[in-house]
């Protein structure tokens, strides 16, 4: 099951399958480490929607919810 990263709660890990963002953003997100078969988590999630931060390779990045649910993952056990 895909589902956007916008969808996975604090504690929570997940493959990253695709981007859906324009050609700009999707370059920064790459860049940041949000790439096909990356496995990230999250670390914190503000309601509604807010900001939540990601562990992607041994750093923590903030994302806006927009951004977020652009990001495709796969939910891991």
């Amino acid at each position: 099951m895909v589902i956007p990263l916008n969808h996975i709660s604090p504690g929570d890990r997940a493959e990253v399958v695709w981007i859906a963002s324009e050609d700009g953003m999707s370059a920064r997100l790459q860049d940041l480490g949000f790439v096909p078969r990356e496995v990230i988590s999250c670390v914190l999630k503000k309601g509604g929607r807010g900001m939540s931060a990601y562990l992607v390779r041994n750093a923590v990045i903030a994302l806006r919810y927009a951004n977020a649910r652009e990001i495709f993952v796969r939910p891991l056990e």
